[in-house]
Parts: structure tokens; C-alpha cells; sequence
């Protein structure tokens, strides 16, 4: 091998400390305990933004259930773009629902961005009909603001999703 085809050798350059000087208590570190007056404002704040959450997530189903009602007389090239809008929020409501304590919330949006995903263009009638269920369920859980993963209602919620996605996923493969 020639000294031209063989490569460069790393350069090392001392670490000069300047990052650790610009930290926040690089001498004394970082007190991370929390006093009980530091908790209640956390608290209070967790629990604003859960409120604010449930009042734009509410919002946003209202939404996507006029848009879902008015896609049945609308072109295919609109119920693609629906598609599309319902999928991207499903994906955003299914990530924020765990967090502020909603996992019904973040279940159902899951199963719809899932069978959104089986989807490629138009929205059939059947398949129009399971996507507004599934938003008919988030404004369930929203509305009444059920939190944890619910009693038997929900339960029934679940199955009654599950076995309408299998129904036209069953539809689909026939077709």
C-alpha cells in the first residue's frame, strides 16, 4: 500500500474543559432532591397540562368526526387526505395518552393509526364506518375523561373495535 492511499491518522485534541465550566453547578453539582412546595407546583402543572390536553384532543375529535360525516359524499381524493390527517393525529393522540394517564386513549388511537396504516387510498363505506368509530370511542374516553384502562365498558369497547377491524380486514382479503 502506498503512503497516499492509506488513510489519515486521527488527531486527537485535548478536552480543555470549557463545557464543563459553562454547566450549570459543575463545582458543587446538581441538587436534584425536590422539597414538598417543589412537587405541589410540579403537580399542579401535570395536571394543568392534562386538562389542556383532554380540551385540544376533545377539539380535534369534534373535528375529525364533522370531517369523517362529510367524507361520505366527498371525492376519493378527499377521503385520501383524510386518511392521511386522521393517521397522523390517531398517531399523535396513541403517543400522548400514556403520558398524562389516558392508556384507553392511547389504545384506541393505536388500533385506528394501526388500521389506517392497512389502508393505501379510499375509504370503503365499511372501512369509513370502523374509522369513525374508533373516533366515536377516543370522544368516549375524552368527554368522560376515563382514565387508567377502565371496567367493563370499556373492555366491550375493546372487542367491539377488534372484531370490526377483523371484519374488514376479512372483507378485504375476500376481495
Amino acid at each position: 500500500m502506498s503512503e497516499d492511499s492509506r488513510p489519515a491518522r486521527p488527531v486527537h485534541i485535548p478536552n480543555r474543559g470549557e463545557l464543563k465550566r459553562k454547566a450549570v453547578n459543575y463545582k458543587k453539582g446538581l441538587d436534584l432532591r425536590l422539597d414538598d412546595a417543589l412537587r405541589q407546583k410540579m403537580d399542579a402543572l401535570v395536571q394543568a397540562s392534562a386538562s389542556a390536553f383532554l380540551d385540544e384532543t376533545a377539539e380535534q375529535i369534534k373535528e375529525l368526526r364533522e370531517r369523517i360525516s362529510a367524507a361520505i359524499s366527498s371525492s376519493a381524493e378527499e377521503r385520501r387526505a383524510l386518511v392521511e390527517d386522521v393517521r397522523e393525529q390517531a398517531f399523535q393522540i396513541k403517543g400522548m395518552g400514556g403520558v398524562f394517564g389516558y392508556p384507553l386513549l392511547t389504545e384506541f388511537a393505536k388500533s385506528l393509526h394501526d388500521f389506517l396504516k392497512t389502508i393505501d387510498g379510499d375509504l370503503d363505506d365499511l372501512q369509513l364506518e370502523i374509522v369513525s368509530i374508533h373516533i366515536d370511542t377516543l370522544y368516549v374516553v375524552v368527554a368522560h375523561k376515563i382514565s387508567g384502562s377502565g371496567g367493563a365498558l370499556e373492555a366491550q369497547l375493546r372487542a367491539s373495535l377488534k372484531a370490526a377491524v377483523e371484519k374488514a380486514k376479512a372483507k378485504e382479503s375476500q376481495a
